[in-house]
């Protein structure tokens, strides 16, 4: 028996950052994937938020890539903005070289900024 639970979410609220890694080696190969999700007051995803979510990255790294598997979108991976397709996008991260930390801030007009730090070495 399973059970299936439907919950109408409520505005956007905030930013949420989930990377798949917290370190990373200092090799230019070794990546970081941030999914970035748009969500309510009470943490539920917004699975029809389209907003832009803009990125800011400093410390020893950079963003490789800014993804949201819409087909239609059209803009550059390179551009430091994605805007979100069913409520979520990406931030690849990359190290330069150094140890140390990538710091990642993500934001948005009307919406909670978050942010993440990954070490590196």
């Amino acid at each position: 028996m399973s059970t299936t639970v439907r919950k109408t979410v409520g505005a956007p609220h905030r930013i949420t950052l989930h990377p798949d890694r917290t370190r990373l080696r200092r090799g230019r190969n070794d990546l970081s994937y941030v999914m970035v999700h748009i969500e309510d007051a009470e943490g539920n995803l917004i699975p029809d938020a389209v907003m832009q979510v803009n990125f800011k990255v400093a410390g020893a790294g950079q963003l490789a890539a800014a993804g949201n598997a819409n087909p239609k979108e059209m803009d550059s991976f390179r551009l430091p903005r994605r805007k979100t397709f069913g409520g979520i996008c990406l931030a690849i991260l990359r190290p330069t070289g150094a140890d140390g930390a990538i710091q990642l801030e993500a934001s948005a007009e009307g919406l909670q900024s978050a942010s993440t730090e990954i070490k590196v070495g």
